[in-house]
């Protein structure tokens, strides 16, 4: 009863105009010229400009939060394994690498970790408080001791936006500890990553710009049909 689906769409008709034109351009980007890949751009800079990334930064518009967030973590994979993972494979690990994100974070994390060879166990949920917001304390407490079982902590995922309640963990916080502990800072702001927008509300994802990488869902506060997502990556190099 009163169920009302969570966050399901709130496409507007001129989101509607703009998918018919598309259908019938049937644009191959492959070749990166097309004027469409250049309407990409143009969105993937407006996106950085919301979540105060560097002009230089790099994003890609996917078919969902959920391949956004994939996206994501494939690059946070490749660049924390200290090796290139893309030639030699996650077999040549030397440390199992660790995700930790809150318990109310998106089903999603986990599917992407195990679809990269992570495995389930990659993923650390770390309790939340009655605010449903990720316990700093306890995440500290589960680095520390992952790395004295020998495993590798490698991110922090920070959620600007639980899909059950809407809570905004303390992005500025956790920006903190990634820095102190050397960690990759993820922000998973599919549902409230456009805060930024909102002069009244930013202060909620005050810390998003510190992230090394931000998922953001078009769908939802910004009007566009189903299925878009984007993923931004603030260092370009590690992105390729």
């Amino acid at each position: 009863p009163r169920v009302w689906g969570w966050d399901m769409g709130a496409s507007k008709f001129t989101g509607a105009l703009g998918d018919f034109p598309a259908a019938v351009e049937g644009s191959n980007l492959g070749g990166g010229n097309t004027g469409a890949a250049q309407v990409e751009q143009q969105v993937i800079d407006w996106l950085k400009e919301i979540a105060g990334f560097p002009k230089n930064a790099s994003g890609t518009l996917t078919s969902s939060g959920s391949m956004a967030n994939l996206v994501a973590h494939t690059v946070i994979r490749n660049f924390t394994a200290g090796y290139d993972v893309r030639q030699d494979g996650i077999a040549a690990l030397d440390k199992p690498l660790r995700f930790y994100a809150s318990d109310q974070v998106h089903s999603c994390h986990q599917k992407a970790l195990e679809t990269l060879g992570l495995g389930a166990k990659a993923l650390v949920e770390i309790v939340s408080d009655d605010r449903q917001r990720m316990q700093l304390d306890a995440l500290e407490d589960a680095i520390r001791q992952d790395r004295a079982n020998g495993l590798q902590p490698a991110c922090v995922i920070g959620t600007a936006g639980t899909t059950n309640t809407g809570a905004i963990d303390d992005l500025t916080a956790i920006a903190d500890q990634c820095e102190r502990e050397g960690l990759w800072f993820h922000v998973d702001g599919c549902i409230g990553g456009v805060l930024r927008l909102a002069p009244e509300h930013a202060h909620l994802v005050a810390g998003i710009e510190r992230a090394g990488s931000v998922s953001i869902d078009p769908h939802k506060w910004l009007h566009t049909p189903f299925d878009a997502g984007a993923v931004l990556i603030k260092d370009p190099e590690a992105h390729f």
